[in-house]
């Protein structure tokens, strides 16, 4: 159960870097273990784009690693908060996604440009921190609360989910909702937007 998986975060990871989520040593994931208090986390500063299972380190919730040969994500921290704060995460993404950093820069959230956009469109925007820190840990946990998302102002974007795939196609679609605003608004400025009553219908759908 371990080894399958440690590859399927390295199958997300390659995935995510092939799509330019993940620059090469920028971006982390991780996911709990079943029947353990456990999780696997990427490594720090190791290219992203030929990690292998032996690279992962295993954790336990207060961040005392138990296996693996190189340095857990600097951002480790972060991802264990929300672990102990939301028991229904069972994975977390965390990219430097270009479009999303873009919005982030500029303090906006997803607008409801799309259908698939509205799923995300209550994904706040959380000011910069230093990685790592308790301050910034707690800052991504408060604003994340019962969400699945947020944009991290000059820094990408996190997602969580039930599971590893659930937080990547999460980061995915909110990085394709953001690179849309950006177009429109680069092509004609401010784009139209779903009307408020037909959003919140079709929220309740597609969240």
């Amino acid at each position: 159960m371990s080894q399958d998986i440690k590859y399927q975060i390295v199958s997300v990871v390659n995935e995510l870097y092939d799509a330019g989520l993940i620059t090469p040593k920028g971006g982390n994931v991780s996911t709990r273990i079943p029947d353990s208090e456990d999780i696997w986390i990427t490594p720090t500063q190791l290219f992203k784009g030929a990690l292998t299972e032996e690279s992962l380190i295993r954790v336990n919730l207060q961040g005392r690693k138990l296996e693996g040969r190189d340095r857990p994500s600097v951002e480790m921290q972060m991802h264990l908060l929300v672990y102990r704060t939301r028991e229904d995460v069972g994975a977390v993404v965390h990219t430097h996604a270009p479009m999303a950093t873009v919005l982030g820069v500029f303090g906006d959230p997803i607008p409801p440009l799309t259908i698939e956009a509205i799923a995300l469109s209550d994904a706040p925007v959380v000011p910069f921190l230093l990685s790592g820190t308790k301050e910034q840990c707690q800052s991504v946990v408060d604003a994340l609360g019962d969400g699945s998302a947020v944009l991290l102002q000059n820094h990408g974007l996190l997602t969580v989910g039930d599971d590893l795939r659930d937080a990547a196609t999460r980061a995915q679609q909110l990085e394709f909702a953001a690179r849309t605003v950006v177009v429109c608004r680069l092509l004609r400025g401010e784009p139209t937007l779903i009307p408020e009553k037909l959003a919140e219908f079709l929220k309740k759908i597609v969240a």
